[in-house]
């Protein structure tokens, strides 16, 4: 099992951590003012294949450390066969989010990735990672799950709610109040004490005060903040599980 979460690490880093903004928003053909005087996109287009070749030839980076768990022969068949798959996901994924809620779409990219990582951890021949850092590469799992891949989900859930709503970027104010709440949410259930976690929101809350008199802001304060407390809970149990 510590060898599947190791390749959802690298999933994750891949994914998430080495996809540029740029990235994300070309290879899905979103035109916008950042693209200035960029017209590589053709208005309605689905996607933009150049991008998704980038993205998954960039994606496949991380996946070159498994070279010292398996050989290379192995390392070849997994980088082609993640190389290959990547690219008709994705595919497939950016024309979906034409069509359907882009959060759905997103927990399903992310379902299938995890299907073919676990098909290579089942027939791939690698050596078995040492117990020895079991807690470690969990952690680190834990820990890069509620970073970018909530942060993201999170901005996918407002934009389908709120039509409009403008993304908001990993380094912002708000997302990085999010990211730190559902890192102690985890730690604070870790530890059994539930009353800090209360304490937490109580707090988040009442800064928040004068501007939850805006229905508007209200709504969208309320789903952000039980949507992070959700994600921040699964992920936790997640963790109990592995």
């Amino acid at each position: 099992m510590l060898n599947y979460i190791l390749l959802m690490i690298l999933h994750l880093v891949g994914d998430f951590y080495l996809q540029s903004d740029k990235v994300a928003r070309c290879k899905n053909a979103r035109i916008s003012d950042k693209c200035k005087s960029c017209d590589k996109c053709k208005d309605g287009a689905s996607l933009n294949f150049a991008y998704i070749i980038i993205h998954s030839l960039i994606y496949v980076v991380p996946f070159l450390l498994l070279f010292f768990i398996t050989n290379i022969k192995t390392l070849a068949i997994i980088i082609g066969t993640l190389i290959v798959s990547h690219v008709l996901v994705d595919t497939i994924s950016c024309w979906l989010n034409k069509k359907m809620k882009a959060t759905v779409v997103f927990l399903i990219d992310q379902a299938v990735h995890f299907a073919i990582l676990y098909l290579i951890f089942r027939y791939a021949d690698f050596a078995v990672i040492s117990s020895t850092y079991e807690t470690f590469v969990k952690v680190a799992f834990t820990v890069l799950l509620l970073i970018a891949p909530c942060s993201v989900m999170i901005n996918k859930l407002m934009e389908d709610t709120f039509p409009g709503s403008v993304s908001v970027g990993l380094f912002d104010v708000g997302s990085i109040i999010g990211i730190l709440e559902r890192l102690l949410v985890v730690i604070f259930a870790y530890l059994g004490d539930l009353a800090a976690i209360a304490i937490i929101i109580t707090v988040k809350t009442w800064a928040r005060t004068a501007d939850l008199k805006k229905k508007g802001f209200r709504n969208r304060y309320l789903l952000g903040t039980l949507a992070s407390l959700v994600s921040a809970a699964l992920v936790f149990m997640l963790y109990k599980f592995l």
